[in-house]
């Protein structure tokens, strides 16, 4: 790979994807956004774990290591803050250094962000 390519190459935007993907199951569900927001990030965070936003249910979100794997290339500070919010023993063992566990700690550790970001893009009320 020249440099040209490496300076072309795009990197997957996770917060992005996953607000994206959050917002479409919100109007899928009809998620009334009307609602207080302590209720409304209820609402939104157990539809992210039914519909397995994180990938955390079946071990994985891509079912797909080399996926996962491409999903990480330019996300090492994202992993490191995943990491870091959750502690290295998330990451203590060789099993545990696997391309979609990786992929499911940054998610994770994503998700009450892109909750409150769907939330305001759907112009949630304050309380």
């Amino acid at each position: 790979m020249n440099n040209e390519e490496l300076n072309n190459l795009d990197f997957y935007n996770y917060k992005q994807e996953m607000i994206d993907e959050l917002d479409q199951m919100a109007k899928e569900a009809k998620i009334d956004f009307t609602k207080g927001r302590g209720n409304l990030y209820e609402d939104l965070q157990n539809l992210a774990f039914d519909r397995d936003i994180t990938g955390n249910r079946v071990g994985s979100y891509w079912c797909d290591e080399l996926k996962a794997e491409r999903c990480l290339l330019g996300n090492f500070d994202l992993l490191q803050e995943a990491v870091d919010d959750f502690g290295p023993q998330v990451i203590d063992s060789s099993d545990l250094l696997t391309g979609e566990h990786l992929d499911i700690l940054i998610r994770e550790h994503l998700l009450p962000d892109v909750i409150e970001d769907v939330m305001d893009k759907n112009g949630a009320v304050p309380f």
